[in-house]
């Protein structure tokens, strides 16, 4: 067992907590609760869990995880970094012109090949359209007198229909008016506070048209966020990150917050209060949301 395992359980007997309690309170397996209480990191699944993990049960038992990671840190499993390949600006540039070839070489024979084809099909058209127009020239002026009847019989019905329309008043219709359709009004949320028990405070949340949250971090928060038991988040966000999640329709909301003073949340826009006052630094908090617009549904 290390220092640190023996640290953090000291810790956790002095706030009164088993490993089964322990383990509801943070969402931590019992087993690498354990593991970590016994300096055996290798059954974590990782430096990066095993990191968030020793954070957040520091929290939990209300220890500064910042203190906690600056006296043990030879203890403490290094953060893993992904290795990147380099490519050389001047071998990527060699790259994009031999792709660029390629596509000219490939593209312009089809492209000559399409040209003169349509400048014999052009070719073709024209020389059509001018034999029509001889042929329709000549048509039109083997009869001329018929065109003439015609013209002028259609020139007196045209001045008799204008006699008749002239004689009819003119009847004025007042155009209607579109009727307004009113848009219904948008329900605006009421959360009503139920009960708090220990770090968990439950609330309801009564007459919402829509269930929108918004998070903006000012620090390092480990958080999980669960809707209808479904898992939506449970990572370690760093300072500027912001988080969205649209859960209008959902009937239970869990929110599992490791540093609540670092995460401003709001709930459709509107700024929400933690029950428990985050003045203490890395205070821990897990917030249900009953969504009861739905639940009846």
């Amino acid at each position: 067992m290390t220092e640190l395992g023996n640290f953090l359980r000291e810790k956790r007997e002095e706030k009164g907590f088993s490993l089964e309690q322990l383990q509801t309170e943070t969402k931590i397996q019992k087993r690498y609760l354990q593991a970590i209480e016994e300096g055996r990191y290798e059954v974590l699944p990782g430096s990066f869990y095993a990191r968030a993990f020793i954070k957040n049960y520091s929290e939990t038992v209300g220890l500064d995880y910042e203190e906690v990671f600056e006296r043990f840190e030879s203890e403490i499993p290094k953060a893993e970094k992904e290795p990147t390949e380099f490519i050389p600006r001047s071998e990527r540039n060699k790259q994009s012109l031999d792709g660029s070839e390629s596509v000219f070489k490939t593209w312009l024979p089809i492209v000559l090949v399409s040209a003169v084809i349509l400048a014999v099909l052009v070719g073709v058209w024209a020389y059509l359209a001018n034999r029509d127009s001889g042929a329709n020239s000549n048509s039109n002026g083997s009869n001329p007198a018929s065109v003439e009847i015609d013209n002028s019989k259609n020139a007196e019905k045209d001045s008799a229909e204008k006699a008749k329309e002239e004689k009819k008043e003119p009847v004025k219709k007042t155009p209607e008016k579109p009727k307004e359709q009113k848009k219904p009004e948008k329900k605006e949320a009421v959360l009503v506070k139920k009960g708090t028990q220990g770090i968990t405070t439950t609330y309801e949340l009564k007459e919402a048209d829509e269930f929108k949250i918004a998070f903006k971090m000012n620090g390092s928060v480990y958080m999980d966020v669960k809707a209808d038991s479904k898992q939506l988040a449970s990572k370690m966000f760093k300072k500027g990150e912001t988080a969205k999640y649209d859960l209008t329709g959902k009937k239970e909301v869990e929110l599992n917050i490791g540093a609540a003073n670092f995460a401003k949340l709001t709930i459709n826009g509107k700024p929400f209060s933690y029950p428990i006052p985050t003045e203490k630094r890395g205070i821990h908090q897990r917030i249900v949301i009953k969504n009861t617009a739905f639940s009846k549904q």
